[in-house]
């Protein structure tokens, strides 16, 4: 394969990156709420951690680490996604009961940003994400070339979603923080509860 090639396919694969990182999904109705209650800067930590932790993940798998997941039977198949949809209802209704008015949130309390996403939560949930195993699943069966070198293009998997996960998360959370600034008392309790709902609707495309 030739540079020009390599070129082309890494186009490719950038724009899969962005447009599976930018479209509705748990990840991108997490910023969007996370931006109406806490604001653009507070949200900075659990978008950086949706970047990381996708990075690691897709990478770890392209090396091999998490495929016997992938290719395992639909029976472990199912049964990740039922955790994932359980794990992402339990954060659904968090979002919904969530603090709205400003004497209702304490300096350390989950509305701040630790409800749904500093660093290393963020990151981590990506494991348990369904729409991020689909989108692992789906670069490695396409990109990813079993006859190359493996580690090159772990790294480039890698390196690409980062941007990709932020430029794609990014005007969700701007989004949330603009509609923030409007919501106060029951809109904005009517807004967490819209929220939850896209965000176990966003799901239902994934478990089909």
């Amino acid at each position: 394969m030739n540079n020009w090639d390599n070129m082309l396919e890494l186009a490719g694969f950038a724009t899969f990156a962005l447009a599976s990182s930018i479209t509705p999904g748990p990840n991108n109705m997490m910023m969007t709420t996370l931006g109406a209650s806490v604001g653009f800067r507070r949200g900075i930590p659990a978008l950086l951690g949706i970047a990381f932790g996708f990075a690691v993940m897709i990478f770890l798998i392209s090396l091999g680490i998490g495929r016997v997941i992938i290719d395992a039977g639909s029976t472990l198949t199912a049964a990740m996604r039922l955790g994932g949809l359980l794990i992402i209802a339990w954060m659904a209704w968090q979002i919904a009961t969530a603090p709205v008015e400003p004497s209702e949130v304490e300096e350390d309390s989950p509305a701040t940003g630790q409800r749904f996403g500093a660093f290393f939560g963020a990151a981590a949930f990506q494991w348990v994400n369904p729409k991020a195993w689909i989108i692992c699943a789906s670069a490695i069966t396409a990109y990813l070339d079993q006859t190359q070198n493996i580690l090159p293009q772990a790294v480039a998997f890698a390196s690409t979603f980062v941007f990709a996960s932020f430029a794609g998360c990014l005007p969700w959370l701007a989004a949330g923080t603009l509609v923030g600034r409007f919501l106060q008392g029951s809109r904005a309790r009517l807004f967490n509860v819209v929220m939850a709902a896209l965000l176990v609707v966003s799901m239902i495309p994934v478990m089909l």
